[in-house]
């Protein structure tokens, strides 16, 4: 893990809806894993903001990504960045990474819970691993990072309702490695999911999405 680290401000993107991925560059390679989280503190706002690093570790900027409709004093403030401005990085934290030993995934994302997954599947096509990866993206309002996801993943879905989620979950081998990124809702609901169809527990990672 990296101590603190600071970032400058590059530009932000529009992904979809709301959804913004900020760009910051950094002098020392950050040294993280493909899914990990990050605590962001903003000058002058003294609580660290948790975000999933959006960003491969071979990328050339640092990223994450989040809605900004919320109205918080921390949103406004990240939308009206310049160029330029620095800000602090405590981590990279967290385990939610490729599972050791193991060739197939199935990553479960429920709206911006894609953003570790974006990051893994990245990581995985950059450097050719020997994985399958079966990506099942569920939101009715856009998919966020839907042509890299589907350019990078083995297979990709991508519905727009509960339903057709849980149909396509059901048509899985259970036999397989499952990740679960999105608001605390879903990956409870998720997770009794996969129990029900004969998922092992010790086959299930759940991304605890820190400040969803």
């Amino acid at each position: 893990m990296s101590f603190i680290s600071i970032l400058t401000f590059v530009d932000k993107q529009l992904e979809t809806d709301d959804i913004y991925t900020f760009h910051f560059s950094i002098k020392s390679k950050l040294n993280h894993k493909a899914g990990q989280h990050g605590l962001f503190v903003l000058p002058r706002f003294y609580r660290p903001h948790p975000f999933t690093l959006s960003s491969s570790p071979d990328e050339k900027y640092v990223s994450f990504s989040t809605h900004t409709a919320t109205g918080s004093k921390y949103k406004n403030k990240l939308l009206k960045m310049e160029p330029g401005e620095k800000m602090f990085l405590f981590g990279p934290v967290l385990n939610f990474t490729f599972a050791k030993d193991q060739t197939k995934h199935v990553f479960l994302a429920q709206g911006i819970g894609i953003t570790p997954f974006r990051s893994m599947l990245a990581y995985a096509k950059a450097h050719q691993l020997p994985v399958t990866t079966t990506l099942i993206h569920v939101d009715g309002k856009g998919h966020a990072f839907k042509e890299l996801t589907s350019q990078s993943a083995t297979t990709s879905f991508y519905p727009t309702n509960p339903d057709e989620f849980r149909e396509l979950v059901g048509q899985q081998d259970i036999n397989q490695t499952f990740y679960l990124s999105g608001n605390p809702k879903f990956v409870s609901a998720t997770k009794d999911l996969l129990t029900e169809i004969g998922v092992q527990t010790t086959s299930i990672k759940t991304d605890s999405f820190l400040g969803y």
